[in-house]
């Protein structure tokens, strides 16, 4: 179990680290898979990590791993040689008949399949996701009697809580902001990088911005719910409000995206930028979120500065007025 607890921050570090993706050949310092495939052929080394999101990867037998592998959904056919750990989160675990792992091999709602041979030096440890939790909400209790029907009376109550499963959910959901990241940038790339200078040049203003539109615009929000004739009104209120938070986060996923391609000094597209950044900026905010009270000032300053900004280029339709110009970011 200590091996379990120490793996699941280790897939969140393997994941930051690594400064290249695998899309193609070259056996660098380690590899990052992010929906696409990767094999490491029989005879070759694999001189660091290999972290596999939502793809496919292949071990072939005679192939070695100088290193750690992490599975995050998809795939894993291992048939060589690891020389670290295996983890999975999610996804599909299969040790041929002439693998080795050295490490620990540890699963948290993946599924394994063990061939005959397969050989696990350190410590099995296998995780479900479905006993780490129980799925209902505190305080509401449906009464008896209620307009004449005979109700049995139920509580909801929202009781978990496995701390692994907590652990699980933040990275799921960081998963899915940098899956929609990509999405977005790869439909509405202009307006996206609109917003990314805009949260650049004017953190003040688009902050203070975003926090006034929050405040009233919830409240309003809710005004209006309580109505009945205004209710869908409210309805469509949310839904733009929501979709300007969304955009805000991924244009500020996509400028750490793409300061992160600088520091490692790699070409990255803008789509792989928004991805990466935003998985990483959604991982920083859950680990400072941990910090009582200052957690949720940083991540509540974060989403309210990129609503700001969408505000401010009318949901990336323009230039801001004191934005940075193109060019300055393209540099970058």
């Amino acid at each position: 179990m200590k091996a379990f607890k120490i793996a699941v921050p280790l897939i969140l570090v393997l994941a930051l680290a690594v400064p290249g993706v695998a899309y193609a050949s070259g056996l660098a310092d380690g590899r990052v898979v992010i929906g696409g495939t990767y094999s490491l052929e029989s005879g070759q080394v694999l001189s660091g990590d290999l972290v596999i999101i939502g793809g496919a990867g292949t071990l072939e037998s005679g192939s070695r791993v100088d290193g750690d592998v992490a599975l995050i959904g998809g795939l894993l056919n291992a048939a060589g040689e690891v020389d670290g750990d295996v983890f999975a989160l999610g996804g599909v675990v299969t040790l041929g008949p002439k693998s080795v792992i050295h490490g620990d091999l540890i699963t948290m709602g993946a599924a394994v399949s063990r061939a005959e041979g397969a050989q696990v030096e350190g410590q099995v440890t296998e995780e479900s996701m479905q006993n780490g939790f129980d799925l209902s909400f505190p305080g509401i209790v449906l009464p008896r009697g209620f307009n004449g029907i005979d109700v049995p009376s139920r509580h909801w109550g929202l009781s978990v809580f496995n701390p692994l499963f907590g652990i699980g959910w933040s990275v799921l959901k960081a998963l899915l902001m940098a899956g929609l990241a990509i999405l977005v940038v790869m439909f509405w790339p202009e307006r996206t990088a609109r917003v990314a200078r805009t949260v650049i040049a004017q953190p003040v203003t688009a902050g203070g911005l975003g926090l006034l539109t929050a405040f009233f615009g919830v409240t309003l929000i809710v005004v209006l719910a309580i109505t009945i004739c205004l209710s869908p009104v409210s309805l469509i209120g949310a839904l733009v409000l929501g979709a300007a938070v969304i955009l805000g986060w991924v244009a500020l996923g996509l400028e750490v995206g793409r300061r992160l391609a600088l520091a490692f000094k790699r070409e990255w597209s803008d789509a792989t930028q928004a991805g990466l950044g935003t998985l990483l900026l959604s991982f920083v905010v859950y680990a400072v979120g941990l910090i009582p009270c200052l957690g949720f000032i940083f991540g509540a300053l974060l989403w309210m500065i990129g609503l700001g900004a969408v505000l401010l280029t009318r949901f990336g339709g323009q230039e801001s007025q004191v934005s940075t110009p193109p060019t300055e970011i393209q540099a970058v």
